[in-house]
This record gives C-alpha cells, sequence and structure tokens, in this order.
C-alpha cells in the first residue's frame, strides 16, 4: 500500500510539473517561429526578417509524380519577405498553424520539428512538417535554416 502511495505521489507531481511551461529558452524559440506566422498574417515581411539570422537558408521537400522520391528547392529570403509584403485581402492572407512536437536545445543551437497546416484565408491550402534550426546570437534566437516538406493529402485539417 505504501509503494502505491509512493507511485501516485510521485505520478500527480510528475504531472503537475509537465503542465507547468518554465522554461524561458523554449518560450523565446517559440516566440521567435511564431514571429513568422504572425508576420505572415500581416503581411509584415520586416517582422519576418527580424527573427532570420544573415544569410539564412530556406528550403521546400515536395513529393515527385511518382510519389516515391522527392525534389528539394531553395530560395533565398528576398523574394519570400517581398511575396509576405504583397497586401492581400481577407481571402489571401497566409495563415500558418505549428506544433511543436519536439524542441531540442544544445548551448545556443535549437532545433524544432512540428507539423503544420497552411491556410490561404479560410481555404486550405496544404500541410507538412516544418525543421527549423535556431542559433542564439546577443540578441536573442535567430533561425539560419528552414526546411519544410509540402503536400495536400494525408492532412490533419483541424489544427
Amino acid at each position: 500500500m505504501k509503494k502505491l502511495i509512493l507511485v501516485l505521489l510521485l505520478l500527480s507531481t510528475f504531472i503537475s510539473a509537465k503542465g507547468q511551461t518554465t522554461n524561458p529558452e523554449i518560450d523565446a524559440i517559440k516566440k521567435t517561429v511564431n514571429t513568422i506566422f504572425e508576420g505572415m498574417k500581416k503581411c509584415d515581411s520586416a517582422m519576418v526578417k527580424s527573427v532570420f539570422a544573415p544569410g539564412a537558408v530556406l528550403q521546400t521537400i515536395r513529393n515527385a509524380i511518382d510519389g516515391l522520391s522527392g525534389t528539394v528547392s531553395g530560395d533565398r529570403i528576398e523574394p519570400w519577405l517581398k511575396a509576405i509584403a504583397q497586401p492581400k485581402t481577407v481571402d489571401q492572407i497566409w495563415d500558418e498553424k505549428m506544433n511543436f512536437d519536439q524542441i531540442l536545445i544544445d548551448g545556443n543551437l535549437a532545433q524544432v520539428w512540428g507539423s503544420y497546416t497552411f491556410h490561404v484565408g479560410s481555404k486550405f491550402s496544404h500541410c507538412g512538417t516544418d525543421n527549423i534550426t535556431l542559433v542564439k546570437y546577443a540578441d536573442g534566437w535567430k533561425i539560419v535554416y528552414l526546411i519544410d516538406t509540402s503536400r495536400k493529402a494525408g492532412c490533419k485539417v483541424d489544427q
């Protein structure tokens, strides 16, 4: 009986601690990543650019027609920022919602892995996974590498 009480006490302590976000680095990393999505919704390319390190790399993996292989395409950040800055009607606003499935930190290096859905206005566009590498500079966490997958099938749209 004592063992059962001890296990229940430890379990309730673990559950209570798990519900609390106490790591300021994780909070700062999430804020950095969420700034991208907020800036996209606001068509504010300066906001988005503020969280990227100079020379940051953006890439997307798309499935080939055979569905078995993929192609990697990359772009400089400037054309993407220019597209974000274009005025959009309510039906054209880019709205990405990401789950922070995993965040790993080792000193000044962090890795974020998360599934996402992307809507244009209220219309579903695509989904995939974001893989983001961040480095902590004197002024905070900056994104140095972002690669994602993009697909229309097999998406869980209710995020």
